[in-house]
């Protein structure tokens, strides 16, 4: 055999060596039982999530235009008052006008008065 032939064959043979499962220590394969636990907790936050902000989600998706819609997040919901962020000002400008118009007496209505007032907050929407 070449000498380049020898190399080839002797990197085939390493990546071989890499491709085999690997038997405890560095490397080891995640064990399920640890994902279970992470899926398990990421349940839980969901839930309790889903328990704060009760239908707020749903009154806010209903009530509020779409393309104001799209460009807000909520926040969280504390003592009644619900924080939305909002991805620039000038739909933080043009909600705050709604709101005042109208749209938070709609909205502590739908919600029986879980929601009593709204903040709004310019920041990044990708960030929860």
């Amino acid at each position: 055999m070449t000498q380049r032939a020898d190399h080839l064959l002797g990197h085939l043979r390493d990546l071989q060596k890499w491709r085999q499962p690997v038997v405890g220590g560095r490397g080891a394969a995640i064990p399920t039982d640890s994902i279970r636990g992470d899926i398990a907790s990421i349940r839980r936050g969901i839930e309790r999530r889903a328990e704060r902000f009760g239908n707020a989600g749903e009154v806010w998706s209903r009530l509020v235009p779409e393309p104001m819609r799209s460009d807000t997040r909520l926040a969280g919901l504390s003592g009644g008052t619900l924080t939305v962020v909002t991805g620039s000002s000038a739909t933080s400008y043009s909600l705050d006008r709604l709101l005042r118009g109208g749209l938070a007496q709609q909205i502590i209505a739908a919600t029986n008065g879980k929601i009593l007032q709204v903040k709004l907050r310019v920041g990044a929407l990708d960030t929860p």
